[in-house]
């Protein structure tokens, strides 16, 4: 999506009540990049996308319609990339080079290079490490397929030894070259090479140099950094990643300079009024969040809508310190769950609950000893320079131990400690966490003790340091681990209940219901009115849809179960044998993926089917490396998951109709179910306290599955000019998107003041059994009102098409409260009215439409 095709969306924008055009990052990112989080250069808008130009056409469009924009910004990392003009500096000049600060690199081992298929030897021995000149950037080079990795200037007379007279000159200005200089000694390289006879001469005599391995091996001994294989490179990184991403590194952005340098194009777009709002990305894993907000705000101004990309986990709040307007709004995810989920089911157990605690500690320890290792273990050195025993290998396991048992304890992402002192909340956390820690391994206790000291308090002066860059990468860490051992790696362990599994939930999460439902709510309006209500994003495990309907699973348990067996049993043919078949586990985990993304209406063509089959094979691959059991990103199974995809080929063969049909006729309600759930998120989401955030696409139903099958391109449909009477299945796109536009455009006209900042009133329902199936709140602002209504666990109540069958309503009222006054509403959905009465007929509410939106006539 470029700047010109987002320009071509505008009326559909404004035809459906959108208010900002919200993009991700817009900044040069590398050449193939296909989400923009991959930035190179910080002071350019990306020309794939259109350049300054094109943004200013863009912004120019948008305000001639009255919409604004927010963008995405990344202060966390940049691509370690070589068209990164910063990175490639430091590659070439190394710690002398000016940009050397500017990322999180451990400068007291070379720089980890982790982008080589094989070892450095192996690739060397194999041929493919070449000497090379690179012409865009006037230096020497190791060439590696495309990739041209700098020589530092220093080793350039190593490199051009025997090459004759011709090349002295390069050899002497190579031997005064200065980092500080590096434009003019680029500069005079390429006005020396330019000569056609040099040009020759260094050509012959790389080609010569490259044949000779141990000379090559000596130059790479003489770099600031080390080519090594991606594969095992993770054990000895010399640098912060992002996550696990040896291709993104992080930033030092508490450096006020480093902020300069990163900050300065957006503020000059936020100053000349282009830009309304920003989207702070993975807040988590900067040195100093607060910090940083304060100096952000104070640039961006009071003014500038300001929201971070923060999970907030079971009842933690967001740091009333931090000047934002809120999250990026995955907590409302996890508040909807509570409404969609049947919190009476007999999926919830203490027993359930205390192997879900143990399999999360069991996730998180595995990150940390294989794919964080690298991280632990400066923690544990940095540790040990604290104490004054870093030469003593078993003190410096003992301390590694502690740092993975006390980061496994973290309920949250992680404590907000700084030399400002540690918040009343991040004392109990600290204690919790050691108590936890100490008892899973009371041998180490001492260790726990003293790590936990070390981040509660500043160490003596001449330790100060070390301690306080200890307590930043231990903070810095455990929010990488909580995110990578729970999110992207428990929730594709865990298939009982996928609806649970999202970004932003907790592993050991049960439903509260409609009590609890209520009180987040109400909790929001007061704390985080301003903040996104999200539903689907680009990193959701899948579509809001989608979940919505895997929410029902918890309300027919049983049958489900049923059913699993029955497909187990009816597909077993298709199984492979021996070491290589699947487990039951992941059959189960599987099939439910397959109810999310099951197309509304019965396939109609083998099309139909082999374009799901394709998407199921790649998320199923994708789900298996990131469980981490059996295969996974550094070492693939290529036999096993060819195993796995190979069943899902033949199970969703359109030969295979005995499964395909019972699978069809099983799932039909289950679909029906969700497509009222989606219904009722997208009006709670659209009139709770909050502000809406649409995803690309989900204006219309989204079946979406995880990255990158969530970033499909979509085309705008038309919106009906009317609601139908009695939807059908096939009517539900229409009805979601008309609905959205309804509830936008209301909060753009005569509701704008009362769903930004009306108080959120919990209204009570009479009458059983159907109370429980219903929800329902105000919001009230002066002598403004409106009034929400939505029903929810209605899979054994279905009627026609997207209704619930009206007997379920018998005898069942909505509350008027007490006091205030009753008033005549219209019901903004259907247009009918309900009289002015103190208890309202549900079954008059729901008449016509499944959810309902009242609103004084």
């Amino acid at each position: 999506m470029d700047f010109e095709k987002a320009v071509g969306l505008i009326p559909h924008l404004v035809g459906l009540g959108v208010s900002h055009l919200y993009a991700s990052p817009i900044f040069c990112a590398v050449g193939s990049s296909t989400h923009g989080y991959d930035i190179v250069d910080f002071n350019e808008i990306d020309p794939a996308l259109g350049g300054i130009d094109g943004l200013r056409r863009l912004v120019g469009e948008l305000k001639a319609h009255g919409l604004g924009i927010i963008l995405d910004i990344v202060p966390n990392h940049m691509a370690a990339h070589l068209e990164n003009r910063w990175w490639h500096s430091v590659v070439e000049w190394g710690r002398s080079s000016e940009f050397a600060s500017h990322f999180d690199i451990d400068w007291r081992q070379p720089l980890t290079l982790p982008f080589l298929g094989q070892e450095f030897e192996e690739e060397l021995a194999d041929g493919r490490m070449q000497l090379a000149f690179d012409h865009d950037r006037n230096c020497l080079a190791f060439a590696y397929y495309d990739a041209l990795y700098p020589l530092n200037p220093a080793s350039y007379p190593a490199a051009l030894e025997g090459c004759g007279p011709v090349l002295d000159r390069l050899i002497a200005t190579a031997s005064r070259a200065e980092a500080s200089h590096a434009a003019a000694f680029h500069s005079e390289v390429a006005s020396f090479i330019k000569a056609p006879p040099v040009a020759a001469r260094l050509g012959a005599h790389l080609q010569r140099a490259s044949a000779d391995k141990t000379l090559l091996q000596r130059l790479h001994e003489m770099q600031s950094w080390r080519l090594m294989s991606w594969k095992t490179a993770r054990d000895h990184l010399s640098y912060r990643r992002f996550f696990e991403i040896a291709g993104l590194v992080g930033l030092r952005v508490e450096d006020p300079a480093v902020f300069g340098a990163t900050h300065r194009r957006v503020i000059d777009l936020v100053e000349e009024g282009l830009v309304d709002g920003l989207r702070v990305d993975h807040i988590d894993g900067l040195a100093d969040p607060e910090a940083y907000l304060h100096r952000l705000r104070e640039r961006a101004g009071e003014h500038t809508y300001i929201i971070v990309e923060k999970i907030l986990e079971a009842n933690e709040a967001l740091s009333e310190g931090w000047p934002v307007d809120g999250t990026t709004g995955y907590e409302f995810i996890s508040t909807l769950a509570d409404l969609l989920s049947d919190e009476s089911s007999e999926l919830w157990s203490d027993v359930q609950q205390f192997a879900t605690e143990r399999a999360v500690t069991a996730c998180k320890l595995q990150v940390l000893s294989h794919n964080f290792d690298a991280e632990v273990q400066r923690l544990a050195a940095l540790a040990a320079r604290v104490r004054g025993d870093d030469d003593v290998p078993a003190a410096r396991e003992r301390i590694a131990e502690a740092i993975r048992l006390l980061i496994a304890a973290m309920p949250v992402y992680r404590t907000y400690l700084s030399d400002r002192g540690a918040s009343e909340r991040d004392q109990r956390m600290l204690d919790g966490i050691e108590f936890r820690a100490r008892a899973a391994a009371p041998e180490i206790g001492a260790e726990i003790a003293a790590r936990v000291a070390c981040l509660k308090s500043n160490a003596a002066e001449a330790d100060r340091q070390a301690a306080t860059e200890f307590r930043t990468r231990f903070q810095q860490l455990s929010g990488a681990v909580m995110a990578k051992a729970v999110e992207d790696t428990f929730f594709y362990r865990r298939g009982d209940y996928l609806a649970a599994n999202e970004v932003g939930a907790a592993p050991s999460w049960t439903p509260g219901g409609v009590a609890r439902f209520h009180e987040r709510m109400r909790e929001r309006g007061r704390s985080s009115p301003t903040g996104l209500s999200t539903t689907s994003t680009h990193d959701t495990k899948r579509g809001e849809d989608a979940r919505a309907r895997l929410h029902v699973i918890g309300e027919a348990p049983e049958l489900w179960a049923a059913a699993v067996d029955r497909w187990r049993d009816m597909n077993r043919t298709h199984r492979q044998s021996g070491a290589d078949a699947s487990e039951a586990s992941v059959e189960q985990f599987l099939y439910q993926s397959l109810l999310g993304a099951w197309p509304i209406e019965p396939l109609a063509d083998e099309n139909d089917l082999s374009s799901l089959r394709e998407r199921m094979e790649a998320f199923a691959v994708k789900a298996l490396r990131e469980a981490k059991l059996r295969t996974n990103w550094d070492s693939p199974d290529e036999r096993y998951e060819a195993a796995v995809t190979g069943f899902l080929r033949d199970i969703l063969d359109w030969r295979n109709r005995a499964f395909l049909d019972d699978f069809e006729n099983t799932a039909a309600p289950f679909i029906r179910a969700g497509l009222i759930n989606s219904l009722s998120q997208t009006l709670v989401k659209l009139t709770a306290p909050g502000i809406p955030d649409i995803y690309q696409g989900s204006e219309r139903l989204d079946l979406s599955l995880v990255d990158p099958d969530n970033r499909r391109g979509f085309s705008p449909r038309p919106p009906r000019s009317d609601l139908p009477r009695q939807p059908t299945i096939g009517d539900f796109e229409d009805c979601k998107q008309w609905l959205i536009g309804l509830c936008l455009n209301y909060r753009q006209g005569r509701g704008a003041a009362l769903l930004a900042s009306g108080e959120y009133l919990p209204l009570d329902i009479q009458g059983r059994p159907a109370s429980r199936h219903v929800a329902a709140f105000m919001r009230h602002r002066k002598d403004q009102l409106s009034v929400t209504l939505v029903p929810r666990l209605v899979y054994r109540h279905l009627g026609d098409g997207l209704t619930v069958r009206s007997d379920l309503w018998r005898d069942t009222y909505l509350l008027w409260p007490e006091d205030c006054q009753p008033r005549r509403l219209r019901n903004l959905a259907t247009g009918e009215t309900v009289d002015s009465q103190r208890s309202i007929p549900i079954s008059e509410v729901f008449r016509g439409f499944p959810v309902a939106f009242l609103v004084p006539e």
